[in-house]
Parts: C-alpha cells; sequence; structure tokens
C-alpha cells in the first residue's frame, strides 16, 4: 500500500480503541464496587445460578470466589483488544490493489475493530450487571439480561460493518477516489460488505468477499439463503430478545 494512501485513510482510526478502554472501565468499576461490600459479603456465597435464576452452587467467600466473574470479563476484554490490534494483518491487502480496494478494505477493518469493541464492551455490562446482582441479591438474579445481550451482540455487529462499509464510501467520495464500472457493479452485490447478494448464484454459502478474510457467509440472493438469514434472526434474535424482555417483566 503506498504510505501517502494509508496515512489519509488510517487517520482517525485509533478512535475505536476508546470501546476497547470503555469496557474494561465497566469491569474495574464494578470490581472496585466490589471491594467496598466485600466484608459484609456472607461467609459462604453462590457462584453458580440455574435457568430460573436461583443459585445451585455455593462456595467458601474469597478473593477468586467473589471476584473471578470480572477478572474473567476482563481478560476477555483484552484478548478482543489483542485479536482488534493484529486485525489489519489478519485482512490483508490484495496485490495491486486500486485506491477503492484500500478504502473498502480500511472500511471492513474499521468495522471488524469497533465489532470487537462493542462485543467486548456489552459482554463487560453483561458480566457486571449479573456479577453485582449477585452480590446484592444472591437468591435471585434474573437471567432476562443474558437473553437481551444476545440480540444487542448480534445487532451490533452488522450495524458496525454496514457502518464501516458507508465510512469506506463516504471518505473515498470525499478523497476523489471512485471505484470503476466493474467495482461499482461488484459493489452492489454485497450488503454491508458482509452478505453476498446474487440471484444468478445458486449457491447458499459463498466464499467472504476479496479483502475481508478467509471463511464463507450467506448468499441472499436466492429464496434459501434469504430462508437461512431469516431462521437465524429468529432462532438468534428475536427469541432471545423477546424470550429476554418477557422474564424482565
Amino acid at each position: 500500500m503506498d504510505s501517502k494512501v494509508e496515512t489519509k485513510i488510517t487517520s482517525g482510526r485509533g478512535i475505536f480503541w476508546l470501546i476497547h478502554f470503555a469496557a474494561l472501565l465497566v469491569s474495574l468499576s464494578c470490581f472496585a464496587y466490589g471491594t467496598t461490600i466485600y466484608d459484609s459479603l456472607p461467609e459462604t456465597i453462590p457462584t453458580h445460578w440455574g435457568a430460573g435464576g436461583s443459585p445451585d452452587e455455593w462456595e467458601a467467600k474469597s478473593f477468586g470466589t467473589v471476584f473471578f466473574p470480572l477478572m474473567m470479563g476482563g481478560g476477555l476484554s483484552v484478548l478482543l483488544a489483542l485479536i482488534a490490534a493484529v486485525v489489519p494483518a489478519m485482512v490483508p491487502p490484495e496485490k495491486d490493489s486500486s485506491d477503492w480496494e484500500l478504502y473498502r478494505r480500511e472500511g471492513t477493518i474499521r468495522g471488524t475493530v469497533a465489532a470487537l469493541g462493542w462485543t467486548s464492551f456489552l459482554i463487560a455490562v453483561l458480566i457486571g450487571t449479573l456479577t453485582v446482582a449477585g452480590w446484592r441479591t444472591p437468591d435471585h438474579v434474573p437471567a432476562g439480561p443474558a437473553l437481551v445481550m444476545v440480540a444487542l451482540i448480534l445487532g451490533c455487529l452488522v450495524l458496525c460493518y454496514a457502518a464501516g462499509a458507508r465510512w469506506a464510501r463516504r471518505t473515498a467520495e470525499r478523497d476523489g477516489v471512485r471505484p470503476t464500472a466493474e467495482e461499482q457493479e461488484e459493489e452492489k452485490r454485497w450488503v454491508g460488505g458482509i452478505l453476498y447478494n446474487d440471484p444468478n448464484d445458486p449457491h447458499v454459502l459463498v466464499p467472504k468477499r476479496s479483502g475481508s478474510g478467509t471463511g464463507l457467509t450467506v448468499n441472499v440472493g436466492n429464496r434459501a439463503g434469504r430462508t437461512a438469514v431469516v431462521v437465524f434472526l429468529v432462532v438468534f434474535v428475536v427469541l432471545p430478545a423477546g424470550f429476554g424482555v418477557f422474564l424482565a417483566l
């Protein structure tokens, strides 16, 4: 990649690290609160709650049993931050990439880093919420927040990649970079840069877009692909969110 182009399009990427920092801040805030009530916790505390929210396992109070969930959440935040740090290396530019392709690649990188950051933040909020609830109301910890959070995380992933693709289009246009006719046609076959849309392709699963990593994605251009996406959304977004709201009422 040309150094001038790289400097221009990567400028401002660092702001996404604020999301990862916020995730750690959530865990640290809950940890700080826990230290203020540690002495008041009973000598035997619940360490696991069943599906109904009632405790079914107990252990003697110790630093590990009280703060383990927060340490696990903090460790996960650090892991996701490390993955985000190597995302640019995991999505290398194609040989002889055009300027438009470089902007598109940067949009994918930004979408991925943001998606990892928001996932880290939402998981930290979930773990922090359930941990504090376990301290304050150990006889019952609601399951609703966990189910709602699953839907939020999946929705966040879609929004982050869509925002990354939108950034690439707008920034490239601002800098006077426009796709060729062939690149425009290729652009039309992708939704948010992550879902393929080609009615003439009978395959349900197709390779990911060039420059966005390895693996497969779904072709929503045919009925089977659209059905697969709808089933996925119902099972992993609509039902968990609905059930979570029902439990929270």
